[in-house]
């Protein structure tokens, strides 16, 4: 039997212009999906809240890189603490978790770097093209710095330091499922990015205005990194303050959040969407930093809104049993 376990991750900042080139700063957090595998008495057994062809989809890329005609029997669990369809890296989760397991079980080799770039070709079944930053993120852990320098060149890169014990007091806030997929909202932000305008109409074209919400969320990005390794929590609250009116610019945080992102400010928080956003309803988690969880709870309360605390720059894949 082996037994494997990987985080979820949040983006700290970079949402959205990570696609246009911008750099993206990403954390892995406490929340953990386990995969067992062990031995089974008929074919590949599935037992999990996951979705199975997914897993299945893993087993086969495994099969087809190590070059496998056969398979022995086999019975894959998978328990997650990470909720699906709110941008804390699940789907990645799954995929590194699944190779990792399967690598060991049927190798006895444990490599971390050739587990991520096998969860890699996995996650694009779930995603088409992914970037590739979730999936390094939950399988190194801490801070992950990712830019797109070109459509084939990816820098990911893990800092060398970690989230100060005086900075990590972050929660989610769950406000409902989006009823836009993140895959609409990137496309609505690329129609931005298009759109026709310019002086000749008397106004900035929106084109203009996205791309200057692009180049400020880079300057957020930055300034976000520079604090947490300074342990500025002033320049932390700012970065993200700024960031998240870059969103709001771009589109992308419904008016049904911001009043609740407002009174978090006013309390001497802050807090950000994650992940891709959403127009009308919910947009999934929001990302809230601030010291106290009574007055956050009490604000979250009023608007029929949950809340968990979680840490930040949590632990990579880690083998548990085997």
């Amino acid at each position: 039997m082996v037994t494997v376990s990987v985080p979820g991750k949040v983006h700290l900042m970079g949402e959205h212009a990570a696609v246009y080139g911008k750099p993206a700063l990403l954390a892995a957090i406490n929340l953990r999906l386990r995969v067992t595998v062990e031995v089974g008495t008929n074919g590949i057994e599935v037992v999990s809240s996951e979705p199975s062809d997914y897993i299945r989809h893993a087993v086969d890329v495994v099969s087809r890189e190590y070059k496998f005609l056969h398979l022995p029997p086999m019975k894959i669990s998978v328990v997650s603490d990470i909720p699906a369809g709110f941008h804390l890296g699940s789907s990645a989760a799954v995929a590194v978790g699944v190779v990792g397991a399967l690598t060991y079980f049927l190798k006895k080799v444990w490599n971390p770097a050739a587990i991520n770039q096998i969860a890699y070709e996995v996650e694009k079944k779930m995603h088409g093209f992914p970037s590739g930053g979730d999936n390094t993120t939950v399988t190194m852990g801490g801070l992950i710095w990712y830019r797109k320098e070109l459509e084939f060149l990816k820098s990911i890169w893990q800092l060398p330091f970690k989230i100060p014990e005086n900075l990590n007091h972050f929660f989610l806030i769950n406000t409902g499922r989006p009823k836009e997929t993140t895959g609409e909202m990137i496309e609505y932000v690329k129609s931005k990015v298009s759109a026709r305008g310019g002086p000749a109409y008397g106004r900035e074209s929106q084109k203009s205005k996205v791309e200057h919400y692009f180049d400020d969320n880079e300057r957020q990005t930055r300034r976000l990194a520079v604090a947490i390794k300074e342990a500025n929590e002033k320049e932390l609250i700012g970065a993200i303050h700024v960031g998240e009116r870059t969103l709001e610019g771009m589109g992308v945080v419904s008016k049904k959040v911001i009043p609740l992102i407002r009174a978090i400010e006013t309390a001497g928080g802050a807090a950000k969407i994650l992940g891709g956003g959403g127009k009308k309803e919910g947009v999934g988690f929001i990302l809230c930093y601030h010291r106290e969880l009574n007055n956050i709870e009490r604000l979250c309360a009023r608007e029929g809104f949950t809340i968990q605390a979680i840490q930040l720059g949590e632990e990579g894949i880690r083998l548990e049993k085997k």
